[in-house]
C-alpha cells in the first residue's frame, strides 16, 4: 500500500473519528441543558407547592377561625342582651353593649375587618379613617364583591322547594322581604367565608342574608405581610418571587406564564417565582464540558500521536530508502575499482611500475569503505543509545594538539592548508569528555572540508576558545560554502543536495549527522554558522568541566 492511500484513510479515519464525537458532544450536550432544566422546573414547582402549602394552611387556620365568629363582631358595639339573630342593629341609648373583640385584635396579615352594607357602605370595627374614605368613593364595590361571593357560596334556602331549585339553576339570590317600618333588622343566614379578588386585592368574606338585604363581611388581607409569610426556604432560593391576585375571569398576565408559575386552586392568589433561571442547581452541562474536553483532548492527543507515529513511519521509509540508495552506490565505485584492479593484476595487465600506484588506489578504496562502515555502524549505536562513553579528564592542550596533528596530516595529503589556533588561557583548562568521540567528530569535519574545499588556495581553519560554560571550537573552510536553501538538509541523515549528488562526491550524507548526534551524546551540540565570510563554518561546544 503507497504512502498516499495511507494517508487517504487515516485522513477519512480521523473525520470519522472526530464527526461522530462531535456529534456526541452536541447531543450529551443538550440533553444536559435539558436535564439541567428539568431539574430547575421540579425544583421551582417543589418550592411553589410549599409557598401553596404555606398560604392553604394560614388562610384555612384564619377563615375556619373568623367562621365561628358573630356577625355581631363585625358592629363597633353590639347589644349583647337582645336574640342573636337581632343584633345587627346599634345599640339604642341607654342599651346595654359591648365593644366588638375585633377593634383591638388584627394579625399583621390582615389591613382591616369590613362590612358592607347593601347600600354599599364600608365600615369596621377599626376601620382607619384614610382606608375608610378610599374603600367609600370606590363604586360598585358592592356589586362586584357580592357577585363573586355568590359565585363560590352555597345560595341559602327560602323555604320554598321549587324556589330553591329555580334559584340554584339561575344561580340567583332571593329577594329578601321587603322589611316593615319599626321592625328591626333580622338576620336570616350566614354564608361560609370565601376569597376573592378586586382590583388586586383580596378579600374574606362572607354573606349575611338578613331581611333588609344581604351584607358583606370579611377582611382585608394585606398581600405584603402574606408575602414575608413565605417559607424561608422559599423566599431563599427565589429571592424575587411572590404572591399575587389575579381574576380568574380575565386572561392570565404575561407574568404569569413563567415557568414555575402556580395558580392556587382554592383562592385568585399566584404564586409567581420570578427569575427561575437563577435558581442554583446542578450544573450538568459544566461537568459534561470538563468530560468532553478530557476525552476531546484524549482523542486530539490519541490522534495526534497516530499522525506522529505514521509521518515517523514515512521519514523512516525515506530515511531506510535513502540510506539503502547512498549505502549502494557509495559501495558500488569501490567494488567496482576493486573487482577491475584484481582482474588486471591477476591477468598480468598491469606494469611493475604501475602496480604500487594500483595498490596505493585499492588501500584509499579501503579506508573509504572502512570510514563509511565505521559512519554507519556508529550511527546505529546512536540511534540505540548504545554506546558506553569513557570520559577523561584532559586539558584542552592534551585533547585538541594531537586531533590538530591528524587533521593538519589529512589535509596536507588532499593538498589544503591548515591553520590551527588555541588560545592560550584556555590551554591548561581541564575537559572532562571522550577525546575519541571529539576526534570522530573532526575526523567528519576534515573528511566534509577535504570534499568540498579542494583548490589551488584552499584553506581550513581550527580555533579553541571558551565562554563561561563551554569550550568553543570552530572549523571553517574557503570552499564553496552551503547555499541557504540547503542550510536545512546539512545534518539530515542520508540526505545530499543535488550539486554534491551531481559532483559525485564520495559520501552517503551522514558525516555531519552523525558528528552533531555525537556532539549532543557528550553533552554539547555542532551548529552551522550562518557567515557572510564565504566557505562553510561550523561550531562545535563541549561543556566545561
Amino acid at each position: 500500500m503507497n504512502r498516499r492511500i495511507r494517508i487517504i484513510l487515516l485522513t477519512v479515519s480521523l473525520l470519522l473519528v472526530v464527526g461522530t464525537l462531535g456529534w456526541l458532544t452536541h447531543v450529551l450536550l443538550i440533553q444536559a441543558e435539558e436535564t439541567g432544566r428539568s431539574e430547575r422546573r421540579i425544583k421551582v414547582e417543589s418550592l411553589a407547592h410549599e409557598a401553596k402549602l404555606e398560604m392553604d394552611r394560614l388562610l384555612t387556620a384564619f377563615i375556619t377561625f373568623e367562621q365561628a365568629r358573630g356577625y355581631y363582631e363585625y358592629l363597633p358595639f353590639y347589644a349583647y342582651k337582645r336574640p342573636y339573630d337581632q343584633r345587627m342593629d346599634a345599640p339604642a341609648p341607654g342599651e346595654p353593649a359591648r365593644s366588638s373583640n375585633l377593634a383591638s385584635y388584627l394579625p399583621d396579615y390582615v389591613t382591616a375587618y369590613l362590612q358592607i352594607s347593601p347600600s354599599g357602605q364600608v365600615t369596621g370595627p377599626a376601620l382607619n379613617k384614610e382606608l375608610s374614605e378610599r374603600l367609600n368613593r370606590e363604586k360598585n364595590l358592592y356589586q362586584r364583591l357580592n357577585e363573586k361571593v355568590s359565585a363560590l357560596i352555597s345560595l341559602p334556602a327560602s323555604g320554598n322547594l321549587w324556589a330553591d331549585i329555580r334559584n340554584e339553576i339561575l344561580h340567583e339570590v332571593p329577594e329578601p322581604e321587603p322589611p316593615q317600618d319599626g321592625v328591626p333588622a333580622q338576620v336570616e343566614t350566614v354564608s361560609s367565608f370565601v376569597p376573592v379578588e378586586d382590583g388586586g386585592n383580596l378579600y374574606i368574606l362572607r354573606q349575611v342574608h338578613t331581611n333588609r338585604g344581604v351584607y358583606l363581611q370579611g377582611a382585608l388581607m394585606n398581600m405584603e405581610s402574606l408575602n414575608r409569610r413565605l417559607p424561608e426556604q422559599v423566599a431563599k432560593a427565589l429571592p424575587q418571587s411572590r404572591l399575587a391576585t389575579f381574576d380568574p375571569a380575565a386572561p392570565p398576565a404575561e407574568e404569569a406564564g413563567r415557568e414555575g408559575t402556580l395558580f392556587f386552586a382554592n383562592a385568585p392568589l399566584v404564586f409567581l417565582p420570578g427569575n427561575a433561571a437563577e435558581l442554583p442547581v446542578q450544573d450538568h452541562k459544566q461537568m459534561l464540558t470538563w468530560t468532553l474536553t478530557l476525552i476531546w483532548s484524549m482523542v486530539l492527543v490519541g490522534a495526534a500521536g497516530v499522525i506522529w507515529l505514521m509521518l515517523g513511519t514515512f521519514r523512516l521509509e525515506q530515511r531506510r530508502g535513502d540510506f539503502v540508495s547512498a549505502v549502494t552506490h557509495e559501495l558500488r565505485t569501490p567494488l567496482t575499482s576493486f573487482s577491475l584492479y584484481t582482474e588486471m593484476l591477476e591477468d598480468g595487465m598491469v606494469p611493475e611500475q604501475k602496480k604500487p600506484e594500483y595498490y596505493a588506489n585499492m588501500q584509499r578504496e579501503c579506508r573509504r569503505l572502512e570510514h563509511l562502515i565505521d559512519n554507519v555502524l556508529a550511527y546505529s549505536k546512536l540511534q540505540r543509545n548504545a554506546i558506553r562513553r569513557t570520559k577523561d579528564t584532559l586539558t584542552c592542550q592534551e585533547l585538541f594538539e594531537p586531533i590538530a596533528e591528524k587533521i593538519e596530516r589529512r589535509l596536507r595529503e588532499a593538498g589544503i592548508s591548515f591553520s590551527f589556533a588555541l588560545a592560550q588561557p584556555i590551554r591548561i583548562l581541564p575537559v572532562h569528555t571522550d577525546a575519541v568521540a571529539v576526534e570522530q567528530i573532526m575526523d567528519n569535519l576534515t573528511s566534509n572540508a577535504i570534499k568540498y574545499a579542494r583548490g589551488e588556495n584552499a584553506k581550513v581553519q581550527l580555533t579553541v576558545q571558551a565562554d563561561r560554560h563551554n569550550i568553543v571550537i570552530r572549523f571553517r573552510d574557503n570552499g564553496p560554502g552551503i547555499s541557504p536553501k540547503h542550510r536545512k538538509l546539512v545534518f539530515k541523515p542520508f540526505r545530499r543536495t543535488k550539486e554534491a549528488t551531481n559532483s559525485r562526491k564520495p559520501g552517503v550524507g551522514l558525516g555531519l549527522s552523525l558528528a552533531r548526534d555525537i556532539a549532543r551524546s557528550l553533552g554539547g551540540d555542532l551548529k552551522l554558522e550562518f557567515g557572510t565570510l564565504g566557505g562553510a563554518s561550523f561550531l562545535l561546544t563541549l561543556p566545561k568541566s
